[in-house]
């Protein structure tokens, strides 16, 4: 009997654990794909455009990353990700930075001094912000660490470590159901930015980006149905309620205050999980020209740097989010129309540099809220990486 076949037969007299697998898996996607961006950009899209951009940043994001499972087969998955080896780990690398980064903001908006940071006032700020660099840095550090020390275990870890972290958000967000009574009322505000600019870009980068995830293709490759990617969508959708759940309208650039301790608790659980999940698969990717432990300390160094007081804000938090927008869609539209073939190194030459020149459409975009500027902005990195 060939070991195709015994395999087979294993898994028919084992049931449970092929739904057990599947669902581990699922819901590993699901933990490693809700960080910084799935946690706080819906309280930005809801401060601007009301409930019409929550929704319009959901559903390209859980239809965008569960439909991975389906058009990746593991044996494309894995010649994906072998091919584009060097965008994979950068695209960790960044991810990696921007939750170094957004655990320095978090700590010190959020944790030490939410006081201050909403205070509009620039002195007492500036103050605080002296004061708060030093344990700030401690929190990036100890966290970070953690993370780090949970980067060497194995699969089945991770599994069980995914579940904890479900379970433990879907617990969260159940209090949260029960101190609120109800969803936050987020009318879109009078004169605001037009949220028909921003849906193409968006979409575009939920859409996109998943094929650049290297914890997508470990569990694509692992795990035994792709059906786990359904499993994640259903998770992920409950994690994305969640965080809208916890804007607070009456003041946009505060969480609801009665949420803020089980905010602050799902943050750090799953920013945990999403850095030592990439620092794995950093360290598990071929080696790049610089190698993985260089890489690691330059993702590391970086988000320390912009996520000290003084430095992180909103617009730090939001020029993270257009290497999501812009450069990491624009690579993997390449991709595709190479037909997953390995790009020529001028590729990605070509990609920072359509990039570079479409950065201000997406300063102006993002940060300005000329948001009518990311039309082009999404229509040139489509062509771009059609013509790369």
């Amino acid at each position: 009997m060939s070991a195709a076949s015994t395999a087979s037969t294993d898994i028919r007299k084992r049931p449970l654990d092929l739904v057990a697998s599947t669902t581990g898996w699922g819901l590993y996607c699901a933990s490693s794909w809700t960080w910084c961006i799935g946690m706080f950009l819906p309280i930005i899209l809801l401060s601007r455009f009301g409930w019409g951009g929550f929704w319009a940043f959901l559903i390209p994001n859980v239809l965008g990353c569960a439909a991975f499972g389906y058009l990746f087969s593991k044996e494309s998955s894995r010649r994906f990700a072998t091919n584009h080896a060097s965008a994979v780990r950068w695209f960790s690398v960044a991810t990696i930075a921007f939750q170094v980064f957004f655990l320095g903001w978090s700590a010190g908006a959020f944790v030490y001094a939410p006081d201050a940071a909403a205070s509009g006032d620039a002195a007492v700020a500036g103050a605080v912000g002296d004061t708060l660099a030093w344990p700030v840095l401690g929190t990036i550090l100890t966290w970070t660490a953690g993370a780090f020390a949970f980067a060497g275990r194995g699969d089945l870890f991770w599994r069980w470590f995914a579940t904890i972290a479900a379970v433990g958000s879907g617990s969260l967000f159940a209090i949260a159901v029960f101190d609120t009574g109800g969803p936050p009322a987020a009318p879109r505000p009078e004169g605001g930015a037009s949220l028909l600019g921003a849906v193409p870009l968006l979409a575009l980068g939920f859409i996109a980006c998943p094929s650049l995830d290297a914890t997508f293709h470990r569990a694509r490759q692992q795990t035994p149905s792709r059906h786990a990617f359904a499993i994640f969508g259903l998770v992920f959708a409950g994690m994305l309620v969640f965080a809208g759940w916890v804007f607070d309208g009456l003041s946009p650039d505060r969480i609801a205050a009665t949420l803020l301790p089980l905010v602050i608790a799902q943050w750090t659980l799953q920013l945990v999980f999403t850095i030592g999940a990439h620092v794995r698969e950093v360290g598990l990717l071929p080696g790049g020209r610089m190698g993985g432990r260089p890489m690691l300390l330059f993702a590391v160094l970086l988000g320390t740097i912009a996520g000290l007081p003084g430095i992180a804000g909103e617009p730090v938090y939001l020029c993270f989010l257009g290497l999501y927008a812009i450069p990491f869609p624009m690579y993997v539209i390449a991709a595709v129309v190479a037909g997953g073939r390995g790009l020529q190194p001028c590729a990605s030459r070509w990609v920072m540099g359509l990039s570079i020149i479409l950065g201000p459409l997406g300063w102006l975009g993002f940060i300005e809220n000329q948001t009518l500027l990311l039309l082009p902005a999404a229509a040139g990195t489509a062509i771009g990486g059609w013509m790369i």
